[in-house]
């Protein structure tokens, strides 16, 4: 077991968000005899997943009632990293209306589909 400090240290999470995080019962976190909250190794795996949904669009507070399997997330950031291969190629195409348009598209779309995610 790891208290908050001790993965604060080793990760440099904020004590404050571990907490957050076991206030929306995200983690198993519990307290120690000293009053101390003490993470479990799942606990660990449990916030890789969050952080990691975190980057993908999803929202603190719908992981609290879906949480997404890291074969998901996995899946939404390979498909994050291929639109933003795109995104690149056409912010390289500025030369034609249409190429104009096009960057224009794929950053609405990118914006839609991941910024303003679920």
């Amino acid at each position: 077991m790891l208290t908050t400090g001790e993965v604060y240290k080793m990760t440099g999470l904020t004590e404050r968000s571990i907490r957050y995080y076991s206030n929306l019962n995200l983690l198993k976190a519990k307290k120690n005899g000293n009053g101390q909250l003490v993470l479990f190794e799942s606990d660990l795996e449990k916030i890789v997943q969050i952080l990691a949904a975190k980057i993908t669009g999803y929202k603190l507070k719908d992981l609290i009632n879906q949480q997404p399997s890291l074969s998901v997330i996995k899946n939404d950031l390979t498909q994050m990293i291929a639109d933003l291969e795109n995104i690149l190629f056409y912010l390289d195409l500025t030369d034609s209306k249409e190429n104009l348009m096009k960057n224009i598209n794929w950053l609405q779309n990118y914006n839609t589909r991941y910024l303003r995610k679920k």
